[in-house]
């Protein structure tokens, strides 16, 4: 009975130790809120960003994601870096403010600008999935390693996903040209020599890689990002003998008001020897995210609707050469894509 006792006692003194330690922590933090609150309000960019993180995190205040974001946007305004980051990773994971990765992609990339680590990381993946912008891997490798180089360890498994993407894209490729080569290859030890003159030019014609097959390799671009009708790093193609027919991942891209889902059924055909063929695709619409708090208080439709789109797209096109190809859109627009 008396050992209970002394464990009783001895356990009620521990708990009311820790609760001083508590409240003593708490007296401490609140009073280090006060006083980065004074010199913030005075327009030190530095204490407003560290409001806007004990605003976040809630030490020495009640947790408030609207008030920080709207101390990370004082600060941001004198040009404090992290500020920078911390509201593009608002924008990006919605807290304290509606979602936009355009916004996030803008705030993510200032940061990244001036050199700060954890933003080049988070802008690489924005790359990498192509949110808030179009999808480019090798702008996400490039992020990617600046915030390695800056000693932001987890970028590392950023370039291992991005490199091995790379890898697998050229085995593609090069598997492509191979099977090309082979053809040319059996083709020609296969055409019949009907005269010594007349043999060379048929074996020649016979042995020629056709226009589907240069298109085949893969690794289309337009403006350095991968395109989404031909074969490219966001495309899977199916070869159906007179035709391909290519669907892309999905895509996000933002118009104003709102970010737009959507993927790209393409349909490429009538292949020529002169390295002309046509291209027909369309889009469909998966998801639909406002992201303009005034145009969603306005009552108004977003211009756009979910599934398969009216719209069909068509392009007259031509192989420059293994690397370039010329289009007309809808016998308006040049498209020009490389690889």
């Amino acid at each position: 009975m008396e050992n209970w006792l002394r464990y009783t006692f001895f356990a009620v003194g521990m708990l009311f130790a820790a609760q001083s330690m508590a409240a003593a922590g708490d007296y401490v933090l609140e009073g280090k809120f006060r006083s980065e609150l004074a010199k913030a309000e005075q327009g030190d960019p530095k204490a407003q960003y560290a409001v806007g993180e004990m605003y976040e995190k809630g030490r020495g205040v009640d947790r408030d994601l609207r008030s920080a974001f709207s101390w990370y946007s004082k600060a941001s305004q004198k040009g404090n870096m992290k500020a920078e980051y911390k509201l593009g990773m608002a924008y990006l994971n919605g807290k304290g403010i509606r979602k936009n990765y355009r916004k996030a992609y803008e705030w993510l990339k200032k940061s990244s600008d001036k050199g700060y680590v954890r933003a080049q990381y988070y802008l690489g993946t924005l790359y990498e999935e192509g949110l808030g912008t179009e999808q480019n891997i090798d702008k996400a490798l490039k992020w990617y390693k600046l915030a390695l180089q800056g000693g932001y360890d987890m970028a590392a498994s950023g370039i291992q996903r991005i490199t091995q993407q790379q890898e697998r894209l050229e085995s593609l490729r090069r598997a492509a040209i191979a099977k090309a080569a082979q053809l040319k290859k059996k083709t020609a030890s296969a055409a019949p020599a009907a005269t010594p003159v007349a043999a060379p030019v048929a074996k020649a014609e016979a042995g020629k890689v056709t226009t589907k097959q240069r298109i085949q390799a893969g690794g289309w671009k337009k403006h350095g990002k991968p395109s989404e009708f031909l074969p490219s790093a966001i495309t899977r193609c199916k070869d159906l003998g007179s035709r391909m027919e290519c669907l892309s991942k999905t895509i996000i891209r933002n118009i104003g008001m709102a970010d737009i889902n959507y993927q790209t059924k393409a349909t490429i055909f009538d292949f020529k020897d002169d390295g002309t063929f046509r291209v027909s695709y369309r889009n469909k619409v998966t998801a639909i995210t406002i992201t303009d708090e005034e145009f969603a208080n306005s009552g108004a439709s977003v211009p756009v609707r979910k599934g398969w789109q009216d719209a069909e797209h068509k392009l007259d096109c031509s192989l420059e050469n293994d690397s370039n190809i010329t289009c007309k859109k809808n016998k308006l627009a040049s498209v020009k894509l490389h690889r």
